[in-house]
């Protein structure tokens, strides 16, 4: 008799035994969805982000590519101006302000010009905040003065 339980509760086991419920299937599965979505917000957060940093990389080189032109124009020629430039497939925003009135904030002589350059991303995604790259110089005549 003791046998026969003994078999019966070894039966009994084997079936509880035999494989997976609905219910812990269920619950598996919920925790990879949750787990594989972490993973895509992750992934979709370091594409936005990355996007960001080319754009801001490409927008010093166009800065750096205009104050060169800049560099060429000569002194009295110098002028505020916007335009729209496209680079590697991307528009960004150019705009060149010149100061030249003599006060402290445009280097306090009439003989210099302040010359920035402000280049704004103009295709920034969705959600991505447009920031700008700024270069500042100070450009002085060549003129040259008396000798005392």
């Amino acid at each position: 008799m003791a046998e026969e339980m003994h078999t019966a509760r070894a039966r009994g086991d084997a079936q509880k035994s035999r494989g997976f419920t609905l219910i812990e299937t269920a619950i598996a599965l919920l925790v990879l969805l949750v787990a594989g979505l972490g993973a895509a917000s992750l992934f979709m957060y370091s594409i936005k982000y990355n996007t960001g940093a080319n754009d801001r990389a490409v927008a010093q080189a166009v800065a750096q590519r205009q104050m060169e032109v800049l560099r060429k124009t000569s002194f009295a020629q110098l002028a505020t101006s916007t335009q729209e430039v496209t680079s590697v497939g991307r528009s960004f925003s150019v705009d060149t302000t010149v100061c030249n009135d003599g006060s402290a904030l445009c280097g306090g002589s009439t003989a210099f010009k302040k010359v920035t350059v402000r280049v704004t991303p103009l295709s920034a995604g969705v959600g991505w905040s447009r920031s700008s790259v700024t270069l500042v110089t100070l450009r002085s005549n060549l003129a040259l003065g008396a000798y005392f």
